[in-house]
């Protein structure tokens, strides 16, 4: 089955990641698009507005990984694609 724009792993989406663990906000800046937002509630963290296509939602769950973070949930958001 051929892949269309909306399925290409390419394709911009925007994501939100609730995870557990400790981070802070150097993390977002660091590895994150400059729209991205980070809200902390106790052990609960969301990272919101995340702009990125597969390869770079892979590679900020793989760092939030080897933070120790515990990836509780993933929203897909269709975004722009670039």
């Amino acid at each position: 089955m051929p892949t269309t724009s909306n399925t290409h792993p390419d394709a911009i989406r925007t994501y939100t990641l609730t995870l557990n663990g400790e981070l802070d906000a150097d993390f977002v800046a660091a590895y994150c698009p400059p729209e991205t937002t980070l809200i902390i509630e106790g052990q609960t963290l969301t990272i919101s507005n995340l702009c990125v296509d597969q390869s770079g939602l892979l590679g900020i769950i793989r760092s939030l990984h080897n933070l120790g973070c515990i990836l509780v949930s993933l929203s897909t958001h269709r975004g722009e694609t670039s």
